[in-house]
């Protein structure tokens, strides 16, 4: 199997203990790749920091502070981190491997989500949320693109904890960060404030609307033009853009795009529990949430040879 040049130093540096096994995402904070855990025999994924980003000290110490961070969390629906580390100058973390779709995919795949695959999204993220708040962590970068479907399950998890952070000591032209993620970042967060809980509340607003809607309640060609309207504009009200959502959930999402933190919820914890009301509240005929389907990372074909390939590997090379 050829790997792509962005592939070779990772896999040089962790040699005998993962086996690289192709990319299958990337952005301006980093490159992930689709490896197998050779001790544990299980697939992973691994994040590896951009070579630019990598030779800045500061950067570099960061993404594995923030990651040790967030490696601290343990929930069904926070993807877990294993391990992270600098090995020869390479900056990595290894995570659990999630085999679905992310919710952004979903959404460009087959349009808006019904109101109960919503609300089935939604809690699951809220809660994952709410625990990461109590344990003292805020995400800061809650985007449809950082949840994904698990396919067996339809659980919703949570990835990128910190990332957010240790962009905020990256050039923006190194990063694109911005770039991606400003649909969804709260008035405080362009404003420069300290954030807290309440801009996570914001940021799963915005994936809310964009589940439901299929477009962001704030778009332009420009990013500046998106940022100011976070801080400027009343955000539309979901059922201007959406006539057909349930008006309990419209109006719950329309509380969480408040821009006043104080006049949002104040907690993911409460917005679990407002879902559980809303959840009550819809008609028995609204249509049953689909399942999501595998995101095509790993098929059935390619575990089965990932697996006859490890077996091979193990006769070479003998016990581990």
């Amino acid at each position: 199997m050829t790997l792509p040049p962005d592939a070779i130093p990772l896999a040089e540096a962790l040699r005998g203990q993962y086996d690289v096994l192709r990319e299958v995402g990337r952005g301006g904070m980093g490159i992930v790749f689709l490896a197998r855990d050779l001790k544990l025999e299980r697939l992973v994924a691994i994040k590896t920091l951009p070579v630019t980003l990598a030779s800045d000290p500061v950067i570099r110490a960061r993404f594995l502070r923030e990651a040790r961070t967030a490696a601290a969390l343990s929930h069904p629906n926070i993807v877990p981190i294993h391990r992270a580390d600098d090995v020869d100058g390479t900056v990595f973390f290894v995570m659990g491997f999630v085999d679905g779709p992310s919710v952004a995919q979903m959404i460009r795949d087959g349009g808006p989500l019904t109101p109960r695959t919503t609300l089935s999204i939604l809690y699951d993220v809220a809660d994952a949320l709410g625990y990461a708040h109590q344990s003292g962590v805020v995400h800061r970068d809650v985007k449809a693109e950082n949840i994904l479907l698990e396919a067996a399950t339809s659980r919703a998890m949570v990835t990128d904890f910190g990332i957010a952070r240790v962009a905020e000591a990256a050039p923006l032209t190194a990063t694109g960060t911005v770039l991606g993620t400003v649909h969804y970042m709260s008035p405080e967060q362009v404003a420069g404030d300290l954030v807290d809980a309440r801009s996570d509340v914001y940021s799963l607003g915005v994936v809310a609307f964009y589940a439901l809607a299929g477009r962001f309640p704030f778009d332009s060609p420009t990013a500046s033009a998106v940022l100011v309207a976070h801080v400027t504009k009343r955000a539309p009200s979901l059922l201007e853009a959406a006539p057909t959502v349930p008006r309990p959930l419209a109006n719950l999402v329309d509380r969480c795009l408040a821009k006043d933190p104080a006049s949002r919820l104040q907690s993911c914890q409460e917005l679990v529990l407002e879902l559980r009301r809303v959840e009550a509240a819809l008609p028995e005929a609204d249509e049953a949430a689909p399942r999501p389907v595998s995101a095509g990372t790993v098929s059935s074909d390619e575990a089965a040879a990932i697996w006859r390939r490890a077996a091979e590997l193990q006769d070479m090379t003998g016990p581990l």
